[in-house]
């Protein structure tokens, strides 16, 4: 199987781990990263061609860096074309009309948000550009279950592929730049602050803990924020937090997840999660929102803890059912996990599926 797989930098730790695995294989993998930001690192160690745009996305001109990723791929050698790259507004006009001669080769586009959430930049041209993409193309991953049937209702007729992200591992830990009382109940929030994601709910809950939780129960806020100013308020000298509002690097990931307890994900809403799979790399239970992009993947306490959305009250007693249970039932939580993970989500498994459902569209 020959396939050309296209990923975007700021997907790239979905696709770091999966692809040198599915080449292990013996699968034939010719991978291009289309690098967007000059704030995203893409290792030397990844044996991929990274095509830099000149353009920008808007800019009609990001076409002729849009040609790079084909220039020089033999698609008459190809079997699949996998992209997870959006590339609003002329990346897809561009490869539908690239493979319009080449309809025996299946297109899957790798459908992270079928409905972009509250707070997406351009969110009305994303609405408009995807409804596009989903007409116009046939095959698609969507990696959270609960919106296959939104999917079904609005694009009937297309061919469904349905896997959750694999496990992403960042190796073994070796910094040491985060201090940490193993003596604490110990939560991490990580990844980009955004609206959806409802930091303020969780440093709410931080600075309103009872009495018997001051002190007992530290938060370590990890990655990139643009508006540092209102949560560094909010946090105010509460000694219980610290934030490090920067792009955390990859090296520091690994110390970060295996330093704490449980990743806290205060989401409202969410396709699927990045920051959910490293924790379950490193077999880091959570405390999450009981909505639906969690709750296919987490068991209140069996894997991890659910949450009412929104609700300060209902995070802060799940906190405290964590505090209290740390060392009675922490240990049976991750032993759960670590079972669940390795039928779900390992890298191995997940691999698998996608080189089934690829081999049942071939010829398609």
């Amino acid at each position: 199987m020959n396939i050309l797989w296209i990923t975007a930098d700021y997907f790239i730790d979905c696709d770091f781990n999966l692809v040198p695995y599915i080449r292990s294989l013996g699968v034939n993998v010719i991978w291009k990263v289309v690098k967007t930001s000059t704030h995203i690192e893409i290792s030397s160690d990844l044996e991929c061609s990274v095509i830099s745009l000149k353009y920008k996305s808007l800019d009609p001109r990001v076409i002729f860096d849009y040609k790079k990723i084909f220039c020089d791929v033999d698609l008459d050698k190809i079997d699949v074309v996998y992209s997870d790259f959006v590339g609003v507004p002329f990346y897809y006009p561009y490869v539908f009309h690239k493979l319009k001669r080449k309809r025996r080769i299946p297109l899957v586009h790798a459908a992270h948000n079928i409905i972009p959430y509250k707070g997406w930049p351009n969110r009305f041209l994303m609405e408009k550009y995807l409804t596009y993409v989903f007409h116009k193309n046939q095959y698609f991953q969507i990696f959270s279950k609960h919106l296959i049937p939104y999917f079904e209702k609005h694009y009937p007729g297309k061919t469904i592929f349905n896997c959750p992200l694999a496990v992403k591992s960042y190796g073994e830990v070796t910094t040491n730049s985060y201090n940490v009382d193993p003596s604490k109940l110990n939560l991490l929030f990580f990844g980009n602050v955004k609206e959806n994601k409802h930091l303020d709910l969780l440093i709410e809950v931080m600075n309103t803990l009872p009495e018997t939780l001051n002190g007992r129960v530290h938060l370590t806020i990890a990655g990139k924020c643009d508006d540092t100013e209102m949560y560094e308020a909010m946090i105010g000298t509460n000694e219980n937090i610290v934030a490090y509002f920067r792009r955390i690097n990859d090296c520091e990931v690994s110390e970060l997840f295996v330093k704490h307890d449980f990743l806290v994900l205060p989401y409202s809403d969410v396709a699927q999660s990045g920051p959910l799979m490293i924790a379950y790399s490193y077999g880091m239970p959570v405390i999450c929102s009981d909505i639906d992009g969690f709750r296919e993947h987490v068991t209140d306490g069996k894997t991890g803890f659910l949450f009412e959305v929104n609700n300060v009250k209902s995070l802060a007693n799940v906190i405290s059912r964590a505090y209290t249970n740390k060392k009675e039932s922490y240990g049976m939580i991750k032993q759960n996990l670590e079972e669940y993970v390795d039928k779900t989500y390992s890298i191995h498994s997940v691999s698998t599926r996608y080189l089934e459902f690829f081999n049942s569209i071939i010829g398609g």
